[in-house]
């Protein structure tokens, strides 16, 4: 038990020594994260959202043609159905784009020798 307590202090120690490589190492991810780009849609392509790895929603398109198969704007139904499109394919590319940063997050942190249990979801800790 006390062994354990040097070991943690021991791995504290070299992180600190590290510290700012580890700064660098991330600052550099967070640029290729915010370069990643995502893509989900909905409604058989009626609204397709493209967001980025630092989770900004990049475009939302909505296909004119699909959107006036589906959606008669007149009726107050059909304008509920388009939002929820169009929020369903912000959430999900959002989730995309979520999982994928905390999977990038979690290698690289191991990579850089932090302890990351294989475990822990990083994607709860961004959103």
């Amino acid at each position: 038990m006390v062994f354990d307590q040097f070991k943690n202090l021991s791995e504290l120690a070299g992180l600190m020594k590290n510290a700012g490589r580890i700064r660098e190492q991330f600052e550099e991810l967070r640029k290729e994260v915010a370069a990643m780009q995502f893509e989900a849609e909905t409604g058989g392509g009626a609204v397709k959202a493209v967001a980025s790895g630092d989770l900004r929603l990049r475009s939302l398109t909505i296909d004119p043609a699909m959107m006036t198969g589906l959606v008669d704007p007149t009726l107050e139904e059909d304008r509920q159905l388009a939002q929820d499109l169009i929020v369903g394919a912000v959430n999900a590319v959002m989730e995309k784009a979520r999982q994928a940063t905390a999977k990038q997050m979690a290698e690289r942190g191991r990579e850089l020798g932090l302890p990351i249990p294989p475990d822990l979801d990083l994607g709860q800790l961004l959103g």
